[in-house]
């Protein structure tokens, strides 16, 4: 009962944050097109960060689900809309930034992972590892359903017409590696963690979050160069190719700019 009451009010808290996620997001778009400084446009990013995260919080929103969002937006349009100075100074920053609060994630895990196992202790301790070994199974698939079924469209449907574009062509093997390299879910966690400690069946939802985060890390990460080497994929050249035409497009600039 305390789980269906709670529903509507969780649904009605997504979607305003999603909505107010996206809005904050353009608004954050109008305003970083206007500063051409690499600095002052990576201060202006932190800053509206925390901005969105304590107004969202202010008004009763999920604060994470807005960021994530926020992040989303963008991150969709922003790159295209920047200077490479700016690309550069931006991506070196946020690197750090996210290494470190990936690390904080992992060991807030950590601290939280012992006090959950305790709490679950008891005779029904074994049917919530059951349901967050269930969970992460069904991760693992869903990612590798999804991935072999975009590959199945793009091959059954797109038209490859000349020889490199056959060569690029999805491969259900690239599909493989794609879709087992998986998704570590901190996101999820702290989605997971961030739920009130009175909330119905808050434990189990957290150590799936758990059972997803390590499982995609460390089992599917431990087995990623042996499924290389199965594979045997050919020697990828994209990116030789890609600076070899941007070698010879700013030669021919050059040349254009001398005669």
């Amino acid at each position: 009962v305390m789980l269906s009451d709670a529903v509507p009010v969780i649904l009605l808290s997504t979607v305003g944050s999603v909505a107010a996620g996206y809005l904050f997001g353009r608004l954050s778009l109008l305003t970083l097109t206007r500063i051409e400084d690499a600095a002052s446009s990576t201060v202006v990013q932190f800053a509206g960060t925390v901005a969105v995260w304590i107004i969202a919080d202010r008004i009763g929103l999920s604060a994470i689900i807005t960021i994530v969002v926020y992040a989303i937006t963008i991150a969709r349009t922003a790159p295209r809309q920047m200077s490479a100075r700016r690309r550069v100074s931006t991506y070196s920053v946020w690197e750090s930034a996210v290494f470190v609060l990936n690390v904080l994630a992992f060991v807030l895990m950590g601290l939280q992972a012992r006090s959950i196992v305790g709490r679950l202790s008891g005779d029904g301790q074994g049917d919530e590892f059951v349901f967050a070994a269930t969970v992460l199974a069904v991760v693992i698939v869903a990612r590798l359903v999804w991935v072999f079924g975009y590959v199945a469209i793009i091959r059954r449907f797109a038209r490859f017409d000349s020889k490199e574009q056959r060569r690029d062509a999805p491969t259900f093997g690239g599909a493989l590696l794609v879709g087992w390299c998986g998704m570590r879910g901190l996101v999820s966690l702290v989605v997971a963690i961030a739920l009130p400690a009175n909330f119905p069946g808050r434990d189990p939802i957290v150590l799936a979050a758990f059972a997803v985060v390590l499982g995609t890390l460390v089992l599917q990460g431990m087995s990623l160069k042996p499924l290389l080497r199965w594979l045997n994929f050919e020697e990828d050249t994209t990116i030789d190719r890609e600076v070899a035409q941007a070698r010879v497009a700013i030669m021919e600039a050059a040349l254009d700019v001398l005669s």
